[in-house]
């Protein structure tokens, strides 16, 4: 359980309540190369059911959890090839003794996957009741695979801002030109930001070799990078003789926020992810690469209208940063392009989302009768509460 999930779940339980059905999600412990990441979580009781899961060389999870599935009207799972169960919750809904979704993100363009991998998950794409996409892209994938459209919801997948926009709200200019200036030196320095996970993937080299670039051409343009991972030793030792890049390690709370604040741009070399989310919900343009291995997030990003998306390159990168920071009319049209995407792409919409996709399927399958007498009466409870 990734502790991003942890709000959507919450929400997506009492949301899926006032319709009169009953949210259960079942998990399990990570293997141990997951683990190392520390970003691990536990469901409220009334929502998660924690069952035992085996793993099998640390990439085939085998979860315990029949009973669950036994007793439940629909069973949504993740399309992964590493549960193992879903074979034969495949074989349920063929022999229609089971509605069966598969939530996810269809084609997994992460560089570590196999071809054969993909083209199983490919062939399983029409063997499910329902499908929750992640994205608009997924929908279509899905769509021209062969799934028919009207079983298919775009939940359009994001993290939790509500914190995050909630404390830049509370941040005052006065406050946050004084925060720019003890850390860059002035209140008019110009910031780009990376927060995320320090791996291969990210292309941390590639950006640090781009903010390079753009302060030969910048004097007055700092980097900050925020977050951890296997790479942070690399970064650390390479930009210690450079005070205009700031590593600050893991921040939350307000420290996270306050960097956001002050920053100018979002910055991206290697794959996006979620973290197109954070950027659009602080308002900041992302310039990000043109890679294979973007998850489908990537569809966010519109270059030239919330962010900019280059060629795989450190001089693209710098070139676009550079143009977005010297010209004030394209940095105001990016801005609010990346305003109204951070409107746009909250776990708020999500939620409704996949709220409106499980009570079409339930409707469209028969397997539900709706009780609209008692979702009336669970709500007068909720109110009077």
């Amino acid at each position: 359980m990734k502790h991003y999930r942890v709000p959507f779940f919450t929400k997506l339980h009492e949301a899926l309540r006032q319709d009169g059905i009953e949210l259960v999600v079942a998990y399990s412990a990570q293997n141990r190369k997951q683990a190392t990441r520390g970003d691990s979580a536990e469901l409220p009781p009334e929502i998660g059911r924690k069952v035992p899961g085996y793993w099998f060389a640390d990439r085939f999870l085998y979860q315990s959890l029949w009973k669950d599935v036994f007793s439940a009207d629909l069973v949504i799972v993740g399309n992964e090839n590493k549960y193992l169960i879903n074979p034969f919750l495949l074989l349920l809904s063929a022999c229609r003794l089971k509605t069966v979704a598969f939530w996810g993100l269809g084609p997994n363009m992460h560089p570590d996957r196999t071809a054969f991998s993909e083209w199983i998950k490919e062939k399983m794409v029409r063997s499910v009741d329902w499908w929750f996409a992640y994205t608009e892209t997924i929908a279509d994938y899905l769509r021209r695979r062969g799934m028919p459209a009207d079983r298919v919801t775009n939940v359009q997948n994001a993290t939790d801002t509500v914190d995050l926009r909630r404390q830049l709200s509370e941040i005052q200019a006065d406050e946050a030109a004084l925060a720019k200036a003890a850390l860059t030196g002035s209140g008019s320095s110009k910031i780009g930001i990376y927060c995320g996970f320090l791996g291969e993937i990210k292309a941390i080299p590639m950006l640090v070799e781009a903010a390079r670039l753009v302060r030969k051409r910048c004097s007055d343009f700092h980097l900050v990078i925020v977050g951890s991972g296997p790479d942070r030793e690399w970064l650390e030792q390479a930009v210690a003789g450079e005070p205009w890049i700031h590593y600050r390690g893991s921040q939350f709370g307000k420290e996270s926020a306050m960097l956001y604040r002050i920053a100018d741009v979002f910055l991206l070399a290697g794959t996006a992810g979620l973290a197109i989310v954070d950027s659009f919900a602080a308002g900041l343009p992302l310039i990000a690469t043109q890679l294979p291995t973007h998850p489908p997030e990537i569809s966010y990003l519109r270059d030239g209208e919330n962010g900019r998306l280059t060629i795989h390159t450190a001089a693209a990168i710098a070139d676009a940063v550079v143009e977005v920071l010297t010209k004030p009319e394209l940095m105001a049209c990016l801005r609010r392009g990346a305003e109204r995407a951070g409107s746009q792409y909250t776990i708020e919409a999500m939620v409704e989302n996949y709220r409106v996709g499980v009570n079409q399927c339930f409707a469209r399958t028969g397997v539900v009768a709706r009780d609209p007498v008692k979702q009336q009466a669970y709500r007068e409870q909720k109110a009077a509460d």
